[in-house]
């Protein structure tokens, strides 16, 4: 699910308000847009090279489907979500600009190290850092979108970032599939000392260190993005008290919170099951090269996606008016089950192209499902708690996300006498996890539906104090 962005400016605590000195344009909130979603196409390729490479470095290594789980789920996913409150925290208090630089040079380091490392504990390691890298993307781009875009544009760039960001993991894929081929023949292009070089690596290492040669070049761009400058309120904690403290907020919504949340965290895990095992299962069972494998999936991610957005936005209109306020979360519930009934026909996959078939109908349903993901957010959290609840929510998801690949994993090795034990073993853990979750979040309708209400109320009462203090603006919604 996608998080909603923070409305605080860089390096400072205080309300941003546009002004004479208001560097955000058309021309510099292009540039600044492109930039951040450049930023994501390389965060996916950087993240997808591991999946995509699985089976060389299984083979390579000599690693076990449970260490390579433990790659993908805790190493990589579980990192990153618990790092992904405190690197917010930071990026608010130093500055989101400098801290996406830097995030985007840490994962850039650890992916170089991913193709050095010489052992499992070695990868587990660049793994790990990896993901802590990567953690800061979301929130931070989230947040920083607001001090680059005009106000009045700002709805529309977090729409073209959050379909570019989705679309981009598709590409990396595709990408980062054609760069494995390429480098089969990149020796003969090279000159001789180059080519000497590199002779003595394997192919899946010298695709690691390609796919991080960008990283200096794109935090050089994050740092020339222009953003406004901020003001401090004139009173002090002005912003505090439009909302309710966050314990407060849990306790009175709990079933609210356990519903949408964990049903969300079910569906993150159904997702992971067959992201992260689908490549291993094609290139395993069906003989699918890396590159066959990064173009098919790549392929059904990018038409899952453009089919779920319009599928979204047509449930969207079509339910609307029967449920009102309920609607996200109807939506959501129909999304998942239906990924659970592909994820389910996945058992009866007799060729690569099938499961990427089904793969790209999961996507769109998944999709579809998150199409109000920020809306549902946004309209279930207070103001002035929404970073921090929302921060939890992403933590919860990512947590439940890594538990999915070593689960897998488990069970294939448990089925290694089962020719299909790997595909029985995705599509099961898939199946029953989104299932599960859309079960869960159907329970939370009239809990959820309670909580906007309240929120509403207060934000009404918010909005009074706010007009009637002087010198302070209200942030962006």
């Amino acid at each position: 699910m996608t998080l909603a962005p923070s409305s605080l400016p860089e390096a400072s605590t205080g309300v941003a308000v546009a002004g004479p000195s208001d560097p955000r344009t058309g021309r510099t909130a292009a540039y600044a847009l492109c930039v951040l979603v450049t930023a994501a196409i390389f965060a996916a390729i950087n993240r997808q090279i591991l999946v995509l490479l699985a089976e060389p470095i299984r083979q390579s290594l000599g690693l076990s489907d449970t260490q390579l789980g433990l790659l993908q789920g805790l190493a990589v996913t579980l990192f990153s979500g618990l790092a992904a409150v405190p690197i917010g925290w930071l990026a608010d208090r130093f500055g989101r600009r400098r801290l996406l630089a830097a995030c985007v040079l840490v994962w850039a380091g650890a992916t170089a190290a991913c193709g050095l490392a010489p052992d499992f504990t070695a990868l587990f390691i660049a793994a790990a850092v990896l993901g802590i890298g990567e953690a800061g993307l979301t929130p931070i781009v989230y947040g920083l979108l607001p001090d680059a875009v005009p106000d009045r544009r700002r709805v529309l760039a977090n729409g073209i970032f959050t379909v570019a960001a989705i679309l981009g993991a598709g590409v990396g894929i595709a990408l980062s599939g054609a760069l494995v081929q390429a480098l089969g023949s990149l020796g003969a292009a090279l000159p001789a000392e180059l080519a000497q070089a590199v002779a003595g690596l394997e192919p899946w290492r010298l695709a690691f260190l390609c796919v991080a040669l960008p990283g200096p070049l794109v935090a050089l761009l994050i740092l020339l993005i222009p953003v406004r400058p901020a003001v401090t309120p004139a009173r002090p904690g002005a912003a505090a008290s439009a909302g309710s403290p966050s314990w407060h907020y849990l306790r009175q919504h709990r079933r609210t919170v356990i519903g949408i949340f964990g049903g969300t965290g079910l569906g993150a895990l159904g997702l992971a099951a067959v992201s992260n095992w689908l490549p291993v299962a094609a290139t395993r069972l069906f003989g699918a090269s890396p590159a066959e494998v990064g173009q098919g999936i790549g392929l059904g991610y990018i038409l899952g996606t453009l089919a779920g957005a319009v599928a979204g936005a047509w449930a969207v209109r079509r339910l609307s008016g029967r449920h009102g306020r309920a609607t996200p979360v109807r939506v959501t519930v129909w999304g998942l089950a239906l990924g659970a009934v592909a994820s389910a026909a996945m058992l009866m996959a007799g060729s690569a192209l099938q499961l990427y078939v089904l793969f790209g109908l999961q996507v769109a349903a998944l999709i579809a499902a998150s199409v109000l993901a920020p809306t549902l957010l946004q309209d279930m959290t207070p103001p002035a708690l929404r970073s921090r609840l929302i921060a939890v929510g992403g933590l919860v998801t990512v947590s439940m996300a890594s538990l999915s690949p070593p689960l897998v994993g488990l069970m294939s090795d448990a089925l290694i006498a089962v020719p299909s034990g790997l595909q029985w073993s995705l599509a099961a853990v898939s199946a029953v996890a989104l299932g599960a979750g859309a079960a869960l979040i159907r329970t939370a309708e009239a809990p959820f539906v309670y909580t906007v209400d309240v929120v509403r109320l207060a934000n009404a009462a918010a909005d009074e104090a706010w007009s009637g203090t002087p010198g302070v603006a209200r942030r962006p919604l």
